[in-house]
Order: C-alpha cells, then sequence, then structure tokens
C-alpha cells in the first residue's frame, strides 16, 4: 500500500501559521512580480477566482471581498516543506518527496486494518508540529493513491480516504476524466480518445500492449496500476542532474553591470543549493532574454556555455565564469526582462534530508573526479573549500547574505531596491530563516 500526502493549499496555508488572524478569511498568493495567482484558499475559490488568473483583471473583487493577498515568499514554503517532509520520518522510513507539498509514502510493514487510523494520527501530528493540514490518500498503487488523494482533499471531512477495493475503484474510474489521471497530459488523453478510450475506466480495462503502441511504455504502465497492479516503486531522493536559478525583474534592465549584480545573486544562490547536496558542476550556462510580450519592442535572446578544467563548486569561480559568458551574449540596446543560469554536468556524492542542513557539506575527499594536469595549486582548493564550508554554515545560521560578496551588490532598502529585483510588495516575513524576522508575540 501506498499513500500520498499533500499539503492543502499550501502556500496559504504557511501563511496561516504564522498570522492566524487569516483563518477562515480568503487568501491568495502571487506569483513571481505579483502577476498571477498561484493559489488559492478555500474562501478565495469560493468567490470564483481562478487559478492563475492576472492580479489586474481581478483587482476590483478581491477589494470588494477584502481578499488578502500576498506576494510568494519561497524561502518561507521551502523551509516549511523541508519541517513536514521530515516530519513523515517519524511514520515511515518509506518516504519519496513528489513536490513541494506532496510526498508518497511506503506502508509495508502497516496493519491494513489499522491503516486508517495510522493515518489520521499522523495528520494531526503533522498540524500539531507544523501548523500546515494535509490529506492522505492511500491506493495499493502509487497512480491509485494519488486519486484517493483527490476524494480525500474534496469529498472526506477528515481528510484521509482509503481506494482498495475492486468495487470502489471502478466507481472511482468510471467518473473520472482521463486527464485527471496521474501521467496522463492532454495530448495524451487526445489520443485515447481516438481510439475510443474516453475514461479513466475504459483505459483500466484496455490492452496494455495497445496502450503502448498509441502512448509510451508509460501508457502501459498506467493501465496496470489502474488495475491495482504496482509497476512504479518508490523513488528514492535523486540529486539533480542540473540546477537551475532564474527570475524576472521587476524593471526592464538596459545595463551590463545590473545584469551582472543579478546573474551573481542567481549564481550564489545555485552555488549553495550545489553543495547542500554534496555536488560539483562541470558546467555552467547564462541565459538572457527580452519580453516577448511586448512585440513593440526589439526582441533579442542569447545564451552561452562554459566548460571547467575540474569540477567545481566554488562561489567565485562560478561567478567569474558567468561573467565571461554574459559580456560574450550581452548586446547593447536592448531592455532585458531576465538572466539565468544553469549548472549542469553535475557530479554528487550523496543527499541528505535533515533540517540540520550543515550536516550535508561535503568533504573534498567525498568525490572521485578526473584532476587536470595542469592544475598545481591543490593547497588552493583545499582552502577554497573550507571558505565555502564557512559561508555556507554562517549563511545558515545567521540568515540569507549574512555574507556575500560585493559582485552581488550592496543591500538596499525596501524603498530603494535595484531594478533587477522582483516585485514583492505583499511578501510576508522570512519566519524560520531570518532571526531579524523572527515572529514577535505579544
Amino acid at each position: 500500500m501506498y499513500a500520498l500526502v499533500d499539503c492543502n493549499n499550501f502556500y496559504v496555508s504557511c501563511e496561516r501559521v504564522f498570522n492566524p488572524l487569516i483563518n477562515n478569511k480568503p487568501v491568495v498568493v502571487l506569483s513571481n512580480n505579483d502577476g498571477c495567482i498561484i493559489a488559492r484558499s478555500n474562501e478565495a475559490k469560493a468567490l470564483g477566482i481562478p487559478m492563475g488568473a492576472p492580479l489586474h483583471l481581478w483587482k476590483d473583487l478581491i477589494k470588494k471581498n477584502r481578499v488578502i493577498v500576498y506576494s510568494s515568499n519561497y524561502t518561507l514554503y521551502g523551509d516549511m516543506s523541508s519541517r513536514v517532509m521530515n516530519s513523515f520520518y517519524h511514520f515511515t522510513p518509506d518516504v519519496e518527496v513528489y513536490s513541494i507539498d506532496e510526498a508518497f509514502l511506503g506502508l509495508d510493514g502497516f496493519d491494513k486494518s489499522n491503516i486508517y487510523k495510522k493515518m489520521i494520527f499522523m495528520k494531526k501530528k503533522i498540524y500539531q508540529w507544523t501548523g500546515i493540514p494535509v490529506s492522505v490518500g492511500i491506493g495499493p498503487t502509487k497512480t491509485l493513491a494519488k486519486l484517493a488523494n483527490r476524494i480525500a482533499k474534496k469529498y472526506v471531512n477528515e481528510g484521509v480516504y482509503i481506494l482498495q477495493d475492486s468495487s470502489q475503484i471502478t466507481q472511482v474510474l468510471n467518473d473520472l476524466e482521463l486527464e485527471t489521471i496521474w501521467g496522463i497530459s492532454k495530448g495524451w488523453a487526445n489520443r485515447l480518445k481516438k481510439i475510443g478510450i474516453n475514461s479513466a475506466l475504459q483505459l483500466q480495462r484496455a490492452n496494455p500492449n495497445h496502450i503502448k503502441q498509441h502512448i509510451s511504455v508509460v501508457g502501459k504502465r498506467i493501465v496496470y496500476e489502474l488495475r491495482g497492479i504496482s509497476t512504479l516503486d518508490l523513488e528514492e531522493v535523486n540529486s539533480k542532474k542540473s540546477i537551475t536559478v532564474s527570475r524576472s525583474f521587476g524593471e526592464m534592465v538596459t545595463d551590463l553591470q545590473s545584469l551582472k549584480e543579478a546573474l551573481s545573486n542567481h549564481i550564489f544562490r545555485a552555488a549553495e543549493k550545489l553543495r547542500l547536496q554534496r555536488g560539483l558542476c562541470s558546467s555552467l550556462c547564462v541565459f538572457i532574454n527580452t519580453n516577448k510580450f511586448k512585440k513593440s519592442e526589439l526582441q533579442y535572446s542569447n545564451s552561452g556555455l562554459i566548460n571547467f578544467d575540474e569540477p567545481i563548486n566554488n562561489t567565485p569561480d562560478l561567478i567569474q565564469g558567468g561573467f565571461r559568458i554574459l559580456e560574450k551574449i550581452y548586446r547593447l540596446g536592448f531592455s532585458y526582462k531576465k538572466i539565468g543560469v544553469t549548472l549542469l554536468d553535475l557530479n554528487i556524492k550523496s543527499v541528505e534530508i535533515n533540517l540540520d542542513k550543515t550536516s550535508s557539506f561535503y568533504k573534498s575527499e567525498d568525490y572521485t573526479i578526473q584532476g587536470s594536469l595542469f592544475n598545481k595549486n591543490k593547497k588552493d582548493d583545499i582552502l577554497s573549500n573550507k571558505r565555502m564550508i564557512m559561508l555556507d554554515y554562517i549563511n545558515n545560521k545567521m540568515g540569507s547574505k549574512t555574507l556575500f560578496y560585493g559582485s552581488q551588490g550592496l543591500l538596499k532598502s525596501k524603498k530603494n531596491k535595484s531594478k533587477w529585483n522582483m516585485k514583492s510588495h505583499f511578501k510576508s516575513k522570512s519566519y524560520t530563516t531570518n532571526w531579524n524576522q523572527l515572529l514577535i508575540v505579544k
């Protein structure tokens, strides 16, 4: 048996943990630069506010109904997600983190007659420990657990639902559209409809090999999963094959210096992520582009790649490499909307999930890599590694960017932000990751 645990209205729930006054009130969370609505409370959904709605088109309704608006606070959401995911290990060692607000749990060894009570207990404990409400769907396969979670969230008061009996599965699949099945895209659904398969139940009863011919081997696996035959095992936490950090600018940027500041900050964050999963990268890609939605303006986009002689995770060297690329691809006379960086060809030693992030810092002897014939400065490499360990330790302990590089630009006040900074007019504090923004209770 598998359980799919999903945090309810996750971004909104994170905000409510630290501001109980907004409980039972309509709340929305906005995307980067306060553009679109990407999360809604149940009260906001009841007002008819759709997912992905542009904020400016719904301002009147939001004002009329006193909807509370937040800018996205990914630092807070990421930390709260880490707390929730770590909570699952108190109940089972088999955890697959699927997204920022979802995880699959393996329930091998659980007494089937007692699973429901155990999941109710887990649900209450997670809320007690983190303040985040969750829904739990349980099934003999991951696909059925995903469907069970959908039912638990929408139709079950307790928030826990088990989908196991064949008659029960048949009833659920009979009323289900193809697109709502985990793994079935709209394109695949259209292909299936062309061969006479219009519902989830018809897909379950189809010939698996016939489905494989028309979509892929993934479709064949889904057929077996819908029949209660598990073909998708829990995956251990896999290290990423690449790391990308990019943001759209709050205002258009034209000068090279501002682009360098933005790029330096993106590389700084990407390098932190790389070291957190104890990795090295062999190449780095930088990309820039103008605003493609402004047809009246000249458009330009470009990217460049640099390969390092030896795999590295040293922030200054990565920044230096990024600057070399940017200077080549930058063109004067354009207004830029976005810049980003991708670390490629990663060499990962291991990944540890632990709230104490200092425990996953790397040691140089962890890696087996092909060194460069011309690199004679091994002592400098060791010193550099120690500097990176200390940099991450201090920033983890004292707050993000307690230490930073001059190329990232001087820290400015909220009223005097750099042009490349995102618009975040309604952003909450970093309650859990910044000493200066700890919640004060009176």
